[in-house]
């Protein structure tokens, strides 16, 4: 005769509900900072683009290139550090909205260099 298993009591609904809050949140966050490794890894070959264009037409980078360049590669990385850094020890929202606030400023900031500084000046 075999004893018959009772079913676990289900889990209480708050529970449940702050497990998908926190899963959520998780996800975003995660999708939030792989926006600002996009970004990076599409400033690095733009980067690695410019130099082989350069090199092509028998020129160099100038060093104003070199810093545009290199600012908008290590912008990204930069301002992800610093949202991460500001929302330690803060509520889940706020992360995700320092986060969302820094990627918003480093698009605006590409966006800047794309049209205000001329694609001449990158060669030498």
């Amino acid at each position: 005769m075999s004893v018959a298993e009772e079913p676990a009591p289900p889990e209480p609904a708050g529970r449940t509900r702050r497990r998908a809050r926190r899963i959520a949140v998780w996800a975003w966050g995660v999708l939030l900072v792989a926006l600002y490794l996009y970004v990076a890894v599409q400033a690095l070959v733009n980067l690695l683009g410019m130099y082989e264009i350069g090199a092509g037409l028998g020129t160099g980078l100038s060093a104003t290139g070199w810093f545009w360049l290199v600012a908008g590669v290590a912008l990204p990385l930069v301002a992800c550090a610093v949202a991460l850094w500001l929302g330690r020890g803060r509520g889940a929202g706020l992360r995700l909205l320092l986060l969302a606030a820094g990627i918003a400023a480093v698009a605006a900031f590409q966006l800047e260099i794309s049209h205000l500084v001329p694609t001449l000046s990158f060669f030498v």
